[in-house]
């Protein structure tokens, strides 16, 4: 399908003392389930004070902002912002945010089709996808390759932090550590039934300038699916996030990388589950383009569903 052209919406002065402000759960079709992000779709004018204000009244994991692109290349400008802090990448959100694009026909995307983005973030400029149909909207964001570091010599401090016993780390397959811990765990009911000490995690991340920390497994609760995983980050504020792209994204490579899946071809799609342990089930769709072992490519998509449309007023 030829992508359609895209129209830069036209900016017009208004009260920037109410703005409107969306909740949408992304990574599901299902309301109150996948992980709840704040959308604010036209925060052009907006202090970076007011993006923090704004996302620490939301108080979810993390609120998106979508504004007029600063870079050449780029068509439109996201920053992010959890409770506590501004972060360079986020996953949910930015699914959450073009969904809500699709949904309201902003940017030109009033007829069902394939629209394509060049994305300016904290991360550098990043496609993102969106496909939009009569029944659905599937948004897939592409991210840099991870640079994965072997991690071996955090495997104890791995056990004192989660509160699990050494036998319960999967001892076939590595830690590893990008700007996450990347934890293997041998068992699915371990993930459920795990209690970390989240200020130990703290200390130990901040310590270490590490932003999460993400324990995963390949036993799955659907047979379709490919990882079950979760994901905690306490030096941004986010004791646990219920489904992470920027976490499950790394998580595809990994099993391509390592060897862990056997491969079909140079394009890998994988699911990622997250967020059942604490009642807000989310499944990320992994695409890893590879060429002998060698991650090229990652994308990670899903759709989502507001939840919420309201005006918030700003001091």
């Amino acid at each position: 399908m030829t992508p359609v052209e895209l129209v830069r919406p036209k900016s017009s002065p208004r009260d920037r003392s109410t703005i409107t402000i969306y909740q949408v759960d992304a990574f599901t079709t299902i309301p109150l389930t996948g992980n709840p992000a704040g959308v604010v779709v036209d925060a052009d004018g907006l202090t970076t004070e007011q993006m923090q204000q704004i996302a620490r009244e939301m108080f979810v994991s993390e609120t998106a902002f979508i504004l007029p692109s600063t870079r050449s290349g780029a068509d439109l400008q996201i920053r992010w912002f959890t409770p506590q802090t501004e972060v360079p990448l986020c996953g949910h959100a930015t699914i959450a945010g073009f969904h809500v694009l699709a949904q309201e026909a902003l940017w030109n995307m009033k007829a069902d089709g394939r629209y394509r983005f060049q994305v300016e973030t904290k991360s550098g400029i990043l496609p993102v996808d969106v496909q939009k149909g009569a029944a659905s909207i599937e948004v897939f964001l592409g991210l840099h390759p991870p640079a994965f570091t072997r991690a071996g010599q955090y495997k104890l401090d791995a056990m004192r932090i989660l509160n699990i016993n050494l036998d319960q780390i999967e001892n076939r397959m590595p830690l590893v550590m990008t700007d996450y811990l990347y934890v293997p765990i041998r068992r699915l009911h371990t993930l459920y039934s795990m209690k970390p000490n989240f200020s130990a995690m703290n200390q130990f991340l901040s310590n270490r300038n590490l932003t999460g920390l993400c324990v995963f497994t390949t036993e799955t609760v659907d047979r379709t699916s490919h990882l079950h995983s979760r994901f905690f980050a306490p030096p941004v504020g986010i004791d646990e996030d219920p489904v992470t792209g920027s976490a499950n994204g790394p998580l595809g490579a990994y099993l391509v990388e390592y060897g862990k899946i056997k491969l079909d071809g140079e394009t890998m799609t994988f699911v990622g589950e997250q967020g059942d342990v604490i009642g807000r089930g989310g499944r990320v769709t992994i695409e890893v383009t590879h060429r002998n072992k060698k991650v090229r490519g990652v994308r990670i998509g899903g759709t989502a569903v507001t939840v919420l449309k309201g005006s918030m007023v700003l001091r």
